[in-house]
């Protein structure tokens, strides 16, 4: 995933004398790579307002990483780092996910109580399986027709013999965590682009601004 910000400096220098157009590349430069280093702080609260309790492996801007524009190039780059992108990358492009070859026969589908924020799974969802009132499998359906489908499930109640139905009677189960063979995600959680057109709009003419009062200055 790269993030790219130009200068569109024609809207900021419109009005510029001629002494302060001198440093408008060095002011440009200068001030496209401090929106970077700023726009990957506000991902990296994005992230954090967006998700469930989510990782530092991903709500670090260490798991960002700035090409900074130079003054014969006033373009600069955020990268998202390759590993974090996959983990990522349902939450910001959609998709289908299908489980990894050789790893993982099904993919881990949250029901209501086990969904976050985000529609993924909750952090603490592999735990349930170590609770007796858990377990992994399917039920049988009213009747003995076919069985449910495959999931983690709560047990509720408790099972009771009952003489006139002949049958154990009185638990019902709830589906928390389905085993599917896909999961589509049709609506990204984290525009990383409208974000960003969002930071660069409100930040980047002032930090422009205050780097060419600077050089100004300085006269370097």
């Amino acid at each position: 995933m790269q993030i790219s910000v130009r200068s569109n400096i024609k809207e900021v220098t419109r009005n510029l004398s001629k002494m302060e157009k001198k440093f408008v590349p060095n002011a440009t430069r200068n001030a496209i790579n401090d929106t970077l280093f700023g726009l990957r702080t506000e991902f990296s609260k994005e992230i954090k307002s967006v998700f469930d309790m989510p990782v530092s492996f991903t709500t670090s801007t260490k798991a960002w990483y700035i090409e900074k524009a130079q003054k014969s190039k006033l373009q600069g780059i955020l990268h998202l780092k390759r590993a974090q992108e996959k983990y990522l990358q349902y939450q910001i492009y959609g998709g289908r996910e299908k489980p990894e070859g050789g790893k993982r026969k099904a993919i881990p589908v949250p029901q209501a109580n086990y969904r976050a924020k985000h529609g993924g799974l909750k952090r603490n969802w592999k735990a349930i399986l170590d609770r007796p009132q858990y377990f992994s499998g399917t039920v049988k359906k009213l009747g003995g027709k076919g069985e449910s489908r495959p999931g983690i499930y709560l047990r509720i109640g408790k099972r009771k013999w009952s003489k006139s139905e002949k049958r154990m009677v009185g638990q019902k189960f709830r589906l928390e965590v389905g085993w599917e063979e896909m999961a589509d995600y049709k609506k990204p959680k984290l525009n990383l682009e409208k974000i960003k057109d969002r930071y660069v709009k409100k930040h980047f003419s002032r930090i422009f601004r205050e780097k060419l009062n600077w050089y100004m200055r300085n006269r370097m």
